[in-house]
Parts: structure tokens; C-alpha cells; sequence
């Protein structure tokens, strides 16, 4: 059955199944997902199919008694939280299975769904997935890597108000050859950088929990990536003292460290790293760290001064070009 006969018999039963395009994926979901960009059942012809079903999740016993249980196994992965529902991800990332606590929104679900669910697909389908935020500035994607609160969301929307496109905001999917997939349209920001920075033509939407402290900002399709960008650049970020945005070197035996410490994976530690599982987490993020260059991006000590993030980040590009005689 294609796709299409998928959601019309979907239909006919009664069952809502929406078709979005994400990651490079055709995604047929029985889970309304906003975030991602809605398509015509039928009209892209992306490589690869995800299915996300609403139906029930088989898990052991102990796992309901807990707040939050996880298992990373051969074939299949199961995820659950007692406060939104418990997950299902096959053996090839194709499928997830879905099954929502009761009473609770579409809207929840799509925080774990869009989260580490998403990640577990990409990763099995063969993707080094970094938790970071990622944006296109003339065709070339830039990463930006940071502990939490230090500012990956508002410094991508400072670069979309720049004229940079949003590749992704959280999970930074990379292609074997080093290009960054183009995820959905939506940024998170707190009330602050929000005023100060919001991107144009976006629409924050309502709050869905008392403890999801930031926005979840929709932006308009021009200002998102339509395709996958090659990565030139990994920035770890750091909080400046100045009103100027910076760059600055990384020793070379940094690289490696900074790209595995904000991988993705690293906070499911030895429940999915261990074995192969961490042997090919490792040779990707080794051959990550062989293709794009690593450097640090010093952000202004102000919100206002954001604006100058993307001047600094062009000028680091532009060192790129003068060293191989491709300057304008």
C-alpha cells in the first residue's frame, strides 16, 4: 500500500493522518505535528518514509511504575514518561509508535515526539545527530553548540533577522558527507530574546506546561532551509564581556571532545552507548570532526548587540575564502 492509500484508508476508518516533510523524510503521522511542514500526500518524493501510528505500546511491567523509563535495545527502542505516553521506535527508524497518556495533547506529545523520538529515528537511519541549533548563511550551514541557557536558539533567530535560513533548532541531524538536513521551521526562545530578537513574519504559539519555561516560535517557510546545507562550521559558544560578537581558535585536540560532548546521544549515556552502538557514535563524530572546522563564537555580553553575530561569523568564513584565493 503507497502512502497516499495509507492516509485515504486512514480516512475512510476514521483516523486522522496528516503528511508533513521533515529531515529529508516523507512523514505520514497519525500525531498532529504543526511544527513540520505540511505537504500533499503524494507530492514529494523524499528518499525516505517515516510512519508515526497511534496505536498501543507494549513495555515491561516495572516501566509504568516510573517516572521516566528508557531502553535502547538490538531491534527496538521504548521510550515513556507516566506525563505524556510511551514510544516505540523500530529497528530501522521508520516507524514510531505512539501511545499518549491519557487526556494529554497533541501539542505535549510533540515535545518528546519532536525530541529524543525524532532523534532515535534519525539515528537509526544512519544519522550523527548534535543537540544544537543550525542555520544556512549563503548556502552553508553553521552549527551552534552550547551548554543550556547559553543562547543556540536566540542566536539563530539573531542570524534569520541577519538573513540566514533555520536548518534546525535542537537536533542537528548530519548526512555522511557532512551536510546538515533541513529539519522544521520553529525555534524556542525565552520572553527575552524574543522581544529582542524575534524573527520575522513568526508566530509564537500558547504555552502547553508549566515547566516549558521558553516559546515555541513558528516560523513563515521563506525562513527555513529547503534543503540540506554542507557544514563549514561547528562553533562552541561562549557568553562575551564585550558589545561585539568574536570568534576565536580551538586546539586541535579540542575538537573531537567538544563535537561528543554536545552529541545528542551522550545523555542516554551507557543505556545507548555501549558496544556498537557507541563504536559507530564515536567513528561518526571522529569523521565530523575531520570534515568541519571547529572554532569558538564569543557572544556579545547584551541581547541588543546580537545583531553583530552574524558580521562576526562572515568574517570567520572569510578567512576560509582568502586562504584559498576564493576572495571576492
Amino acid at each position: 500500500m503507497t502512502e497516499l492509500e495509507h492516509i485515504e484508508a486512514a480516512q475512510e476508518l476514521g483516523t486522522p493522518a496528516y503528511s508533513y516533510s521533515t529531515y529529508g523524510m516523507q512523514v505520514v503521522s497519525d500525531i498532529e505535528l504543526p511544527e513540520l511542514a505540511s505537504v500533499v500526500p503524494g507530492s514529494v518524493a523524499e528518499p525516505r518514509s517515516l510512519r508515526i501510528r497511534r496505536v498501543p505500546v507494549e513495555l515491561p511491567e516495572k516501566a509504568r511504575s516510573l517516572p521516566t523509563w528508557y531502553e535502547f535495545g538490538a531491534s527496538e527502542t521504548r521510550f515513556y514518561w507516566q506525563t505524556v505516553g510511551a514510544f516505540s521506535v523500530n529497528l530501522d527508524g521508520t516507524e514510531i509508535l505512539c501511545e499518549p497518556a491519557e487526556g494529554v495533547s497533541d501539542d505535549l506529545i510533540a515535545f518528546p515526539l519532536l525530541g529524543p523520538i525524532l532523534f532515535e529515528a534519525l539515528r537509526r537511519q544512519g544519522h550523527f545527530v548534535l543537540h544544537a541549533s543550525a542555520v544556512a548563511l549563503g548556502g552553508q550551514a553553521v552549527v551552534l553548540m552550547a551548554d543550556k541557557g547559553t543562547g543556540k536558539s536566540t542566536s539563530a533567530a539573531a542570524l534569520l533577522n541577519a538573513g540566514g535560513k533555520l536548518l534546525a533548532d535542537d537536533l542537528v541531524a548530519f548526512t555522511p558527507d557532512g551536510e546538515v538536513l533541513s529539519g522544521f521551521g520553529q525555534v524556542k526562545l525565552s520572553d527575552a530574546a524574543l522581544e529582542a530578537h524575534r524573527p520575522q513574519k513568526s508566530v509564537a504559539r500558547g504555552d502547553v506546561h508549566a515547566a516549558i519555561d521558553k516559546k515555541r516560535v513558528q516560523l513563515p517557510r521563506d525562513a527555513t532551509a529547503e534543503y540540506a546545507a554542507p557544514a563549514v562550521r561547528l562553533y562552541i559558544l561562549e557568553r562575551g564581556e564585550g558589545e561585539m560578537a568574536s570568534t576565536a581558535d580551538v586546539a586541535a585536540s579540542q575538537s573531537l571532545p567538544a563535537i561528543l560532548r554536545f552529541s545528542y546521544g551522550v545523555r542516554f549515556g551507557e543505556n545507548l552507548l555501549s558496544g556498537e552502538p557507541a563504536n559507530r557514535h564515536f567513528r561518526d563524530a571522529v569523521s565530523l570532526a575531520g570534515r568541519v572546522k571547529v572554532r569558538i563564537l564569543r557572544l556579545p555580553a547584551t541581547l541588543d548587540a546580537m545583531t553583530t553575530l552574524a558580521d562576526a561569523i562572515r568574517a570567520d568564513l572569510n578567512t576560509d575564502r582568502a586562504m584559498t584565493g576564493d576572495e571576492d
